[in-house]
C-alpha cells in the first residue's frame, strides 16, 4: 500500500543518544529473524555488490551513475527492510523494486546528491591547484633557499578551507541518508525529502553520532573479514537505516507493495 500524499510529516527532535544504537539492535534482530530472511538478505547483497561493482568498471559515465543508481537500489532494499520489521519474509526481486513507479524520484534525488558530492570535490580540486600553483611560485622566488618551501606556502588557510570542504560532506550525507525511504515508502518529493532527511540528522545529532560510530566499528570489522563481512554489514545498514527512519519520523507500515 502506498501513502501517496506524504502530508506534514516532520523529523522528531532531540532523541536520546542510545537510539542509535537500538537502531543497529533493531536492524540485528530483523536480519536474524529467520533463516530465509537472512538468505535473501545475503543474496541481494552479493547481487548489489556485484552490479555496483561491474558499474564502476565502465569509464567516467560509471561513476556518475553509480550515485542516482544507488538511490533506486536503496529504494528497493529498503522496501524489503520494511518487509523484514513487519517479520515478512523479503523477496529478492525487491532489490529491483526501486525501478517502479518511484524510478523517476529516486533519481532525482540521487542526482541532487551527486551535484553536491561534484561541487565539494571542485572545491577541494580548485584549492590543490591554487596550493601547487603557490607552491612552485614560493619555490621559484626563494631560490629553493629555504628548506621545503612548497610546504610552507600551501599555509594553514589553505588546509583551514580543504578540512571546511571535507566537512560540507557531512550535511550532504545526511539529506543522502534517508531520502530514499522517504521517495519510496512515503512517495515524498526528491527535494522535500533530502530536506527532511538532513533536518532529520541534525536535529537528533546525539542518535546519529552514536549510529555513526558504531557503523564504523562495523564497517572496520567487515573489511578485517576480507570483505565477506560486508555481506551481513551492508544489509545491517538498510535495515537500520529503516529503523532509524521509522523512528525518526513516526512512520507507518504502509508501504509500496
Amino acid at each position: 500500500m502506498t501513502d501517496s500524499g506524504y502530508g506534514p510529516i516532520q523529523p522528531r527532535t532531540g532523541l536520546p543518544a542510545s537510539r542509535g544504537l537500538q537502531w543497529w539492535s533493531n536492524a540485528i534482530a530483523w536480519l536474524f529473524g529467520g533463516t530465509q530472511q537472512a538468505g535473501t538478505w545475503v543474496l541481494m547483497t552479493l547481487v548489489y555488490l556485484l552490479l555496483s561493482l561491474l558499474l564502476h568498471f565502465i569509464p567516467l559515465i560509471g561513476s556518475v551513475a553509480s550515485i542516482p543508481l544507488n538511490f533506486v537500489f536503496s529504494g528497493g532494499l529498503l522496501l524489503a527492510a520494511s518487509r523484514s520489521a513487519r517479520a515478512e519474509a523479503p523477496a529478492f526481486a525487491d532489490l529491483f523494486a526501486g525501478f517502479g513507479p518511484r524510478a523517476g524520484q529516486l533519481i532525482a534525488g540521487g542526482a541532487l546528491v551527486l551535484v553536491g558530492y561534484l561541487a565539494v570535490f571542485a572545491a577541494l580540486l580548485v584549492v590543490g591547484i591554487g596550493a601547487a600553483i603557490s607552491a612552485f611560485a614560493g619555490s621559484v622566488l626563494t631560490n629553493m633557499t629555504l628548506p621545503n618551501p612548497a610546504a610552507w606556502s600551501i599555509g594553514l588557510g589553505t588546509v583551514g578551507v580543504v578540512f571546511l570542504c571535507l566537512l560540507a560532506l557531512i550535511p550532504i550525507s545526511l539529506a543522502a541518508w534517508l531520502a530514499p525511504a522517504l521517495i519510496m515508502l512515503r512517495g515524498v518529493p526528491p527535494v522535500d525529502a533530502l530536506r527532511m532527511s538532513l533536518a532529520a540528522g541534525w536535529r537528533n545529532p546525539g542518535a546519529v553520532t552514536v549510529y555513526g560510530l558504531v557503523g564504523i566499528f562495523f564497517a572496520f570489522i567487515a573489511t578485517l573479514l576480507l570483505m565477506m563481512g560486508w555481506l551481513v554489514v551492508v544489509p545491517l545498514i538498510f535495515l537500520s537505516s529503516y529503523a532509524a527512519y521509522q523512528d525518526v519520523f513516526a512512520a507507518d507500515l504502509e508501504v509500496l507493495a
